[in-house]
């Protein structure tokens, strides 16, 4: 992912889009939680979640096959 497609994807998680992706074969979701206004970052296959109260805190602290999320970034 290009850093402009980046900018575009962090703009839509803070309006709370929720956003799939893949990464290696497995479908991701990203979803903001309005009532608390957190987020989440679930891989489907097998419906492991990560909760985190802020989008920073997911894209420095989410974590995809060992690496953190904003690592994995340009591979998306």
């Amino acid at each position: 992912m290009d850093s402009e497609t980046w900018e575009q994807v962090k703009e839509a998680i803070d309006e709370g889009q929720e956003l799939s992706f893949d990464y290696k074969g497995d479908e991701w979701w990203i979803s903001r939680v309005q009532a608390d206004d957190s987020f989440l970052l679930t891989r489907s296959s097998d419906s492991d979640t990560q909760y985190f109260k802020t989008a920073e805190d997911l894209y420095q602290h989410g974590v995809i096959d060992g690496k953190a999320f904003i690592d994995r970034v340009p591979e998306l």
